[in-house]
């Protein structure tokens, strides 16, 4: 039997973020995508696990190795608090374990306003641009637009959960220490969104951790450096 990969994917994007990498992984791999990226009922990142963790019941998967990009890392902290006995392996794919900051709180509650008065495509417009890192930005247009067409048709009351459910969510530095599974991290020296400082920080947390600090990337690493980010992973599932 195949073992599995869960890949969750984070705030202003949905599973399709993943295709490329499940096209690979899929060869050696069960890989599930979870998608919630249009739902409005899950209102912390507690539920969003517990989404995940239904997923992973209905398919009778027992265990599974789970890699979260930002929002998805959040889920994947909170999945890991309420189901460790399910983890073969763990990763954090420009994510953190750190609650945010009341500066950040705040940033997050005026984007919520935002939303809420000019609906997603604005917000996404906006936003997503600073995702990647600006040279890639300015090389590849193409791309970007395609991440804002796409994201810019996730419903207002969907993505206003998604970020109530982020801002809300507790510290779980101590989760992160306890884990006894392989535990990798990817991070972004350019990223906005994650502060690398922070990143970098965490990597010694768990007991058995690999990691790859990205020069010229931001925020979405399985994008601007595709082929690295894979060969990393794969890599690591070798371990689990």
């Amino acid at each position: 039997m195949k073992k599995t990969v869960v890949l969750l994917h984070g705030f202003g994007e949905d599973s399709s973020i993943w295709n490329d990498y499940a096209a690979v992984l899929g060869k050696e791999y069960t890989v599930i995508l979870p998608e919630y990226s249009r739902l409005s009922h899950l209102k912390t990142i507690e539920d969003y696990a517990d989404f995940v963790h239904e997923q992973l019941v209905d398919k009778a998967i027992e265990k599974c190795t789970v890699i979260g990009h930002s929002m998805g890392g959040y889920i994947a902290l909170a999945f890991a608090e309420k189901y460790s006995q399910m983890l073969s392996g763990f990763g954090l794919f420009h994510s953190t374990s750190f609650a945010d900051s009341a500066e950040k709180k705040e940033a997050r509650n005026k984007i919520i306003e935002t939303i809420k008065k000019s609906g997603s495509e604005v917000f996404i417009r906006a936003s997503t641009p600073t995702l990647y890192a600006e040279d890639f930005v300015k090389e590849n247009a193409f791309i970007i637009a395609k991440h804002i067409d796409n994201a810019s048709q996730f419903p207002p009351e969907a993505l206003i959960a998604g970020m109530q459910a982020i801002r809300d969510r507790p510290d779980r530095r101590a989760i992160l220490k306890a884990l006894r599974v392989p535990v990798m991290f990817i991070i972004g020296e350019k990223d906005k969104s994650i502060s690398p400082a922070d990143s970098k920080s965490q990597i010694m947390m768990p007991k058995f951790f690999s990691s790859s600090i990205l020069d010229n990337v931001a925020h979405m690493g399985m994008v601007e450096e595709a082929e690295h980010c894979l060969a990393f992973l794969e890599r690591f599932l070798l371990k689990c």
